[in-house]
């Protein structure tokens, strides 16, 4: 198998949802990995999400590794959105936060439920 080759019928290396709270902000949330073969997609729906003006939480709580592309796509989100936050529980992605500094500039929480209005 090459690399970036999926076994058939393994499921997509990355899954992103969205959903709104009740109070109105726009929960984005990622499962799988954000790197070269993904985040065009991730950019997509990350730039949408934070185009709508409202509140925007960013759940990576599933993602298990976020590449240069994918901290990149963080910052330009967090530029976009003044009222944007991101949810950390994984030790490897908070890792990848802290040395490349990304994280000291992020709203960054350990459950959606921390984030308020």
């Amino acid at each position: 198998m090459l690399p970036g080759q999926r076994v058939p019928g393994e499921s997509p290396p990355l899954a992103v949802t969205t959903s709104r709270r009740d109070d109105g902000v726009l929960i984005l949330t990622a499962v799988g990995e954000i790197d070269a073969a993904t985040i065009g997609r991730f950019r997509t729906e990350l730039t949408g999400a934070c185009g709508t003006g409202n509140r925007v939480i960013l759940d990576l709580s599933g993602v298990g590794f976020l590449s240069c592309a994918g901290l990149h796509a963080l910052e330009e989100a967090n530029a976009a959105t003044p009222r944007f936050s991101v949810i950390v529980k994984t030790a490897l992605v908070s890792r990848i936060l802290d040395i490349s500094g990304v994280g000291a500039v992020l709203d960054v929480r350990r459950d959606v439920e921390d984030v308020r209005l």
